[in-house]
């Protein structure tokens, strides 16, 4: 599948070390509902215990809130790493709360570069959240430790963290490719605003293993990605925007090889997202393709479906788990 041996790491330049024996493993959760919303918690385990939690976008529903389920049911109090790619609906609904409830001042929030909410359609909440965080950005005395992000940061800088096992290091990495600072240039200057063009994607990599996550960033953004970007293997592909044709360039981008694909859905007004097409492109390129919603929407029996996905970083090996709605895509 790919090698976990990452030698010759110098453990000086990291603000914590994480020692282990045997086991360091990554877990992900991919989270979605019925007709919409999507959010991503992944935790990083060494010999067992949660060493490093995050959580990208946030979504609920009034009734049910997988985010917080699995947070306690995992014993995590705080988390370290929020990212909140951009400010849609589908992206954003109860992170108010999750802000409140489990950020703290060894929190890192992540925002994207470049977005004027008052210029987007969005719920007056998600508004006043983004303008609040925004405002953290520049503001030293602030609550919260919030950062906006463009194409190549280091979303590790300011807590970085590796897990030494004797002489091998294996680095937690998260690198940011979008928005792209091009692309925000170029619609400035024609005076547009794309909203989902000023998505994060970033790549998370630990050791060798890389988890893509790509938000909902489209064909304009994925022409920027450089062309010696898919050489190495791909474990997990979140595929954007919910497998719209919108951003169906990913698949031309040559990547060879992928233990993963998978994707959330949105079904609302004209979309019924994922399409089947790009789904049926995706099954050539990943081992493996699922959903957290049904292909066919009629056999769809609960109101969410989360896919887990467990990667052992030394054994080489990954288990997939889904609960609700969630199964492989079968178009």
């Amino acid at each position: 599948m790919y090698s976990s041996y990452y030698s010759d790491v110098n453990i000086s330049r990291y603000k914590q070390i994480v020692y282990f024996e045997k086991h360091l493993c990554v877990e992900t959760y991919i989270i979605g509902y019925k007709n919409e919303g999507e959010s991503i918690l992944f935790f990083v385990r060494a010999d067992g215990g949660i060493s490093f939690s995050g959580l990208i976008d946030c979504f609920r529903l009034r009734d049910i809130d997988k985010i917080n389920d699995i947070l306690k049911e995992n014993g995590v109090k705080k988390l370290d790493f929020i990212c909140w790619t951009h400010p849609d609906l589908d992206h954003s609904k109860g992170l108010k709360d999750i802000i409140q409830n489990y950020a703290s001042e060894k929190t890192y929030i992540w925002i994207p570069e470049g977005v004027d909410v008052q210029e987007i359609t969005c719920s007056q909440e998600v508004k006043e959240l983004f303008a609040q965080l925004k405002k953290c950005t520049i503001d030293a005395n602030a609550e919260f430790n919030v950062y906006s992000v463009s194409d190549r940061k280091d979303m590790m800088y300011y807590n970085s963290i590796c897990f030494q096992k004797g002489i091998d290091g294996f680095p937690l990495e998260i690198i940011s490719y979008a928005p792209n600072s091009k692309v925000i240039r170029k619609q400035n200057y024609m005076d547009k605003f794309i909203k989902n063009d000023r998505s994060i994607f970033f790549v998370l990599a630990l050791g060798s293993v890389r988890i893509f996550l790509t938000g909902d960033i489209e064909d304009d953004t994925i022409e920027q990605i450089p062309s010696n970007f898919f050489e190495r293997h791909i474990h997990i592909m979140k595929i954007p925007h919910h497998g719209s044709d919108s951003s169906g360039k990913m698949l031309d981008l040559g990547w060879q090889a992928c233990d993963i694909a998978c994707s959330t859905v949105y079904r609302k007004g004209h979309s019924d997202l994922p399409l089947s097409d790009i789904m049926e492109q995706y099954s050539k390129t990943a081992q493996y393709l699922l959903c957290t919603g049904k292909a066919d929407e009629s056999k769809e029996t609960e109101k969410y479906g989360v896919i887990k996905i467990v990667t052992d970083v030394i054994e080489n090996n990954f288990s997939t788990y889904m609960e609700g709605n969630a199964e492989s895509w079968r178009a």
